[in-house]
């Protein structure tokens, strides 16, 4: 199995709860860009899984929306959502003298950060839950999988020197013109919003760029809600 598959096969296991083992890999070029291109691909997989799991429940309507859409929060682990957090702390640091890295990389997350994210967790819920209950499995999927490819226009920018991992992605991937513009409106938010971040906290980090995932994908599901 080449490192390029690999890549993708570990960007499965961290970035979901699905049984994927690798046991071996050379972290080189190839597996870094595999973990890139693995990190949308796990949102399609995770997008028909949510999809699936509501056609097949013998629940009521209402009750399953609600209940796959949590489930779909459990299929990857709260990852981006812990980023949610961090970010928050680290947004209102920012309006003090706390040393803003310091606070965001501790591991306990402060109560404004609980509060974000129970309100990103809430209007997430509602807006697939809706999305579901309203049968609008394939744009779910599409924006599970847009969220997640935001990764490749972020991956444009400048991080924090200690964010050895994404170094390691950007050191491996470059954005060809395809990407570019079939991701194009994706790309033009991801840099608005990290940019905003940036300006705000002074860097960026692995914590910014799950915040950014989770954002895009909270305003897409709810342009969703508003056009259907």
């Amino acid at each position: 199995m080449n490192n390029f598959i690999k890549g993708i096969l570990y960007a499965l296991s961290y970035f979901t709860i699905l049984p994927v083992k690798l046991k071996h890999f050379e972290a080189n070029k190839k597996f870094y860009k595999g973990v890139v291109y693995g990190v949308p691909l796990a949102g399609a997989i995770l997008g028909i899984i949510t999809v699936l799991l509501y056609i097949v429940l013998p629940f009521p309507i209402i009750y399953k929306a609600i209940f796959v859409s949590i489930i779909y929060l459990f299929l990857y682990g709260f990852i981006h959502l812990e980023a949610v957090a961090d970010t928050i702390d680290g947004y209102f640091a920012s309006l003090s003298n706390k040393n803003i890295y310091d606070v965001m990389h501790e591991p306990q997350i402060g109560a404004i950060g609980a509060i974000g994210t129970f309100c990103f967790l809430l209007l997430k819920i509602l807006a697939i839950g809706y999305l579901l209950y309203m049968e609008q499995y394939l744009f779910i999927i599409i924006v599970f999988i847009l969220s997640r490819a935001s990764i490749f226009g972020a991956l444009e920018l400048e991080y924090h020197k200690k964010s050895k991992f994404i170094a390691s992605l950007q050191d491996s991937f470059k954005t060809n013109i395809i990407i570019k513009i079939l991701f194009l409106p994706i790309n033009i938010l991801t840099k608005f919003i990290l940019n905003r971040i940036k300006k705000q906290l002074g860097f960026l980090n692995g914590d910014t760029l799950g915040f950014n995932i989770e954002l895009i994908e909270l305003i897409l599901l709810n342009i969703g809600v508003l056009l259907c």
